[in-house]
């Protein structure tokens, strides 16, 4: 199973380090191949202030959380993405968060299920019938 990270869910690792999110993310004989966008990364270093005011943490551990989270997934390169799977995404995402393009094109290209916390952008997709999405409840009790 290949499971597509939306930034969402990152950002929520980093604040609860100990919480499910990070303990699905670094989890390193997760019986499913985590992947998200290079766009993600940007996000995360542009969010940086908020994480580190959320996280009650330095600088410096939200970077080695960062790094632990981002070791444990593969990032995606959105230029290898097709167009076929942009051009879908696009309407998938029509009247949505323009952001959220990226992961569900990536989910398109890879196969894979999207995890997001979204709950607008989940609703939205799911009236649209793009029902390849998991919660992290489902996640969870289904690999643990």
């Amino acid at each position: 199973m290949i499971i597509v990270v939306d930034v969402n869910i990152i950002f929520s690792a980093l604040i609860t380090p100990n919480g499910k999110l990070a303990k699905i993310l670094t989890h390193p004989d997760l019986p499913a191949k985590r992947v998200s966008c290079y766009y993600a990364v940007v996000e995360l270093f542009k969010h940086q202030s908020k994480i580190v005011k959320y996280s009650k943490k330095s600088v410096d551990e939200v970077i080695d959380d960062l790094f632990d989270v981002l070791t444990s997934m593969s990032l995606y390169n959105e230029t290898l993405i097709e167009a076929a799977h942009w051009k879908e995404a696009e309407r998938l995402t029509v009247d949505i968060d323009s952001f959220d393009i990226n992961y569900v094109a990536l989910a398109l290209q890879t196969g894979g299920v999207l995890w997001t916390g979204d709950k607008k952008l989940v609703e939205h997709l799911r009236r649209m019938g793009f029902d390849r999405i998991i919660n992290t409840t489902e996640l969870y009790c289904m690999l643990f």
